[in-house]
């Protein structure tokens, strides 16, 4: 770890530091109502009293220290405590301690009167449960005196101490005063810890990071000083901004329920905070828990008093002792460890073999008392089953297989240690490792999700063709996921040989899906859609969707799109029968065409929906997919900074589950990026890295946005006669020149003119022929329509033709490229109108960020002999509103709205570790430290 780093966790760790390296967090509401008393008392001229009551480690100085900056920003003088050798309770000494505290106020006094005398004054008082109470009476009777002064009164205590006599005087004290009694402060919120271990680390804190500081009970220095640990002993590590365990991800849920090491990926600094908050216990509230660990994260008070052999009420005294120590919570239902890992680093404490007879004990327990098997019972046999126990290993798969269509991670994780308790090749040990190797393609586990599946492949023999099908299957999907493509299509074409022989006719939805993907024999794929929906009641729901979806992109293709729409709406609509979830969501397609079509806001809708079924469902596997159309849909929109922003989302989720299969059409959203800003460098290296991401196949599905992309490139480089060989390539073709039309609306005005521009008009002749082909049956679809028109207007020089269609587009950036071409016909006849419409066009490329088409137009305009002032974009601020970036600027006004991080996070689309990254650049651009600061200037 970088030692600035360690350097910063040191001092962090120091309690009484007074200049933190780090922003205040959750303390939001104290520091508003103490900023709010300041206000009055330099408004009204009044004293006011705020008194802090707060626990060990809250917090309780840094909020004071917040105070005293916040004062002298707004011009108070500050005062900071009362000298402690006056102020500390002793034995009492008579008169000398009257003539002490007499002394004591008046020197108050006349400090507070020579402040006064330049302004407001904030007087601090810290640690007042010390503070001799006479004291704190004397400084009530200099507060009364000075009641019509300016002072705002700031005196903090322990919450410890309070039922103190200290605690009754400071309570009698702010009903005499105008004054608040804050806390006592209580445990800091996800979004501040978030916030808290981010700025100690120098960068957003992932999901399990948060998880981990989380559970030390939400007390900031407990946080400070395990962050400080982990980085001491290089337990977490930093790249790309972002902070995670050093150790890898940590599992949850069921998949730690069937661990056999409970502790798995927790670092050594956590397991012994727990153990030292164990340690603090009865050694029977310690037994206690450890019995409830094995029981689960959640147990219900019965079930514990029966594993124990104890009546309910003699647990009691432990469950309340382990409550007071924040290790417990209750529920309705019953009690809830404070959070997984603290729940697992209990488990931990259990040794093994005694594990494995609680687990026994506690299956035989739940399968008593509810009659049958259920998932509780099978978490509990996985630890105990030995091979030959069917009855067990039989519970066990039932509870992986319902798992599997909403939790894959689960099944994955129950049926994988399952495995162990059966013979390799058995009927048993194949029909788990089928539900294991679904799980894991599910979740994006790709690797191991193939490795697994070869490994059964080579143990299976002479198993049923009917029971090895499936797992072909998932096995092809699997490779094709991880752009094994090859290898997939071999694996497809095993599982169409070996289905064609089976009795049932019935394809899985697996293969239909796999299909779908691949880019291989078109005609084929659609000829096995068809097939089923000829016969839709012999065919389950999965296939018939599939089906349907395979049917859409096949008459997209074909130039037909309404069946193409009817048929993918066909197939959204079968979604909600849906009884298990999908691998390819028709709602993709549906985005996919909504976005060609230019009707964007549903296109937006669909990707969203299907975003949240993936969430739900688990299958992070195609995480990448909705991302990469919500991706294009906002660069078509005109926000370049939102669509970069989801690439990086979708890069990063790809590399995640290795599933780069969507990488192509990520990698072309940010050379179109590129290419829309003018920065042509970064044009020409993204298009290197997205030709690196292609499949090998010569003819693939990317392959017409490939070759468009490389031709705008090289025509943006050097002009039309480099590009023109791309266009070429894909007119020889009648397929390719279907897609290259239908790929975006403008793709036929720019082939057509570079065609042009180039000396090919039969080329350009040929692609308007296909555009108005294409058209003909396709009239209700604006941008189809005005992409013909558009493209015959430019061939024939028509300038009648070209008037509406930008309006036929519907999209700013297609506006400004129709009316640039009006202005370059009108050049040659009339420059008046000339002049009219490029300056027209350059305006809206220039309020759309298009710099490089702005630029063009510009050239245009100066050959006419006009000249129009360019604003060189200067480089960006370090500070102010304006060098807030466009996403920083969106969740700068919706935290100022009063959304919390993770409302803010649901709004954008992003994670809540993203958002509170982006909330410390922004404090920091913006030189404030909290909420209430941004609320008070967001323009």
């Amino acid at each position: 770890m970088d030692p600035r780093i360690l350097d910063k966790l040191s001092e962090a760790a120091t309690p009484q530091s007074q200049s933190a390296g780090w922003s205040l967090y959750g303390r939001e509401e104290q520091v508003h109502r103490i900023e709010r008393l300041m206000r009055a008392t330099a408004e009204e001229r009044r004293a006011h009293l705020v008194v802090v009551e707060a626990g060990i480690g809250t917090g309780k100085t840094r909020l004071l220290s917040e105070a005293m900056a916040l004062a002298e920003r707004n011009g108070f003088a500050v005062f900071n405590g009362v000298p402690k050798s006056i102020t500390m309770v002793g034995p009492r000494q008579g008169r000398h301690d009257t003539d002490r505290i007499s002394w004591l106020a008046a020197q108050v006094e006349s400090q507070l009167d020579a402040g006064l005398r330049r302004g407001p004054v904030l007087l601090v008082l810290d640690d007042a449960q010390w503070t001799d109470p006479a004291v704190l009476r004397a400084l009530g009777g200099l507060m009364s005196k000075l009641d019509d002064s300016p002072v705002l009164w700031l005196v903090a205590l322990r919450a410890e101490r309070g039922e103190s006599s200290n605690s009754l005087v400071l309570r009698g004290m702010t009903r005499a005063q105008r004054g608040e009694w804050l806390g006592p402060l209580g445990p800091l919120s996800s979004d501040a810890v978030v916030g808290l271990v981010g700025d100690l680390f120098g960068a957003a804190p992932d999901s399990d990071l948060v998880e981990l500081c989380e559970s030390v009970g939400g007390n900031p220095q407990a946080i400070v000083d395990l962050v400080r640990e982990l980085g001491e002993e290089h337990c977490v590590v930093v790249g790309d901004g972002i902070a995670s365990l050093g150790t890898g991800p940590m599992n949850s849920g069921i998949a730690v329920a069937v661990a056999e090491d409970p502790v798995g990926h927790l670092p050594p600094p956590f397991l012994r905070s727990v153990r030292g908050r164990l340690d603090e216990l009865s050694q029977r509230a310690q037994n206690m828990l450890q019995v409830a660990a094995v029981l689960g994260s959640a147990f219900t008070p019965n079930d514990l008093a029966e594993m124990l052999g104890e009546r309910p009420v003699q647990l009691l005294g432990p469950l309340q002792e382990a409550m007071s120590a924040g290790l417990l919570s209750s529920d309705s239902e019953g009690f809830v460890f404070h959070r997984e890992p603290v729940w697992r680093a209990v488990l931990g404490t259990v040794p093994a073999p005694l594990r494995s007879i609680l687990h026994r004990q506690a299956a035989t327990m739940l399968l008593v008392s509810a009659g049958e098997p259920t998932l509780d019972v099978a978490v509990h046999l996985v630890h105990c089953t030995e091979v030959g126990d069917a009855e067990a290993v039989a519970t066990i798969g039932e509870a992986a297989r319902r798992l599997l269509p909403s939790s894959p991670q689960s099944a994955a994780a129950l049926a994988t240690r399952a495995l162990r308790a059966t013979d390799p090749g058995g009927p048993d040990h194949l029909a788990l490792g089928t539900t294991a190797t679904a799980g894991l393609v599910r979740q994006g586990r790709l690797t191991e999700a193939a490795e697994l599946a070869e490994k059964l492949l080579q143990v299976a023999g002479s198993a049923p063709e009917e029971s090895i099908r499936p797992l072909r299957s998932w096995l092809a999907m699997a490779l094709m996921l991880r752009g094994d493509a090859s290898a997939a299509q071999q694996v497809s074409r095993e599982c169409s040989s070996a289905e064609a022989s089976a009795d049932g006719p019935d394809p899985t939805p697996e293969l239909l899906v796999l299909n779908t993907l691949s880019s291989d024999n078109q005609t084929a794929k659609a000829g096995l859609a068809d097939r089923v929906l000829a016969g839709p009641g012999a065919y389950s729901v999965e296939v018939r969707m599939a089906a349907l979806n395979v049917r859409a992109m096949a008459s997209w293709r074909e130039g037909r799109l309404d069946e193409a729409l009817a048929s993918v709406e066909d197939a959204v609509g079968l979604r909600e029968q849906l009884t298990e979830s999908c691998q390819s969501d028709p709602l993709w397609t549906k985005a996919w065409m909504l976005t060609r079509l230019h009707r964007l806001d549903e296109a937006l809708a669909a990707a969203d929906t299907a975003r949240r079924t993936i969430d739900c469902d688990g299958t992070g596997a195609v995480s990448p997919v909705p991302l990469a159309l919500r991706a294009m849909i906002f660069f078509v929109k005109g926000d370049i900074a939102a669509a970069e922003t989801e690439v990086a989302a979708g890069l990063a989720a790809s590399r995640r589950v290795e599933m780069p299969l969507y990488d192509p059409p990520l990698r072309a959203v940010l050379v179109f990026c590129a290419l829309r800003r003018g920065d042509l460098a970064a044009a020409v290296e993204r298009l290197r890295r997205l030709g690196e991401s292609m499949p090998a196949e010569a003819v693939h599905r990317w392959s017409v946005m490939w070759r468009l992309l490389t031709g705008l490139v090289s025509s943006a480089k050097s002009g039309a006669h480099a590009a023109i060989d791309e266009i070429r390539e894909l007119a020889r073709d009648p397929a390719l020149r279907r897609q290259l039309v239908l790929e975006a609306p403008l793709g036929t005005a720019w082939s057509v003119r570079t065609a042009l521009a180039a000396d090919q008009r039969p080329l350009a002749e040929q692609i308007v022929a296909t555009a108005e082909e294409i058209a003909s049956v396709n009239q209700r679809h604006g941008p189809v329509v005005a992409a013909a028109r558009h493209g015959r207007a430019l061939l024939d020089c028509d300038l009648t033709a070209l008037a509406g269609i930008g309006e036929l587009y519907g999209d700013p950036w297609t506006v400004a490229s129709v009316t640039e071409d009006l202005g370059s016909l009108h050049r040659g006849t009339d420059r008046e109108q000339a002049v009219k419409q490029l300056s027209h066009a350059m305006a809206i490329y220039e309020e759309v960020g298009a710099e490089w088409d702005s630029a063009r137009v510009r050239r245009k305009l100066r050959r006419l002999g006009v000249r129009r002032r360019h604003w060189s974009p200067e480089a960006r601020p370090e500070t102010g509103w304006s060098s807030l970036t466009g996403t920083e600027s969106k969740v700068a006004r919706l935290v100022a709205q009063g959304l919390t991080n993770r409302q803010v996070a649901s709004e954008l689309f992003i994670s809540p570790h993203t958002v509170g990254f982006h909330l410390r650049q922004i404090y920091r651009k913006l030189a404030i430290q909290s909420r209430v600061d941004l609320a008070r200037i967001v323009p």
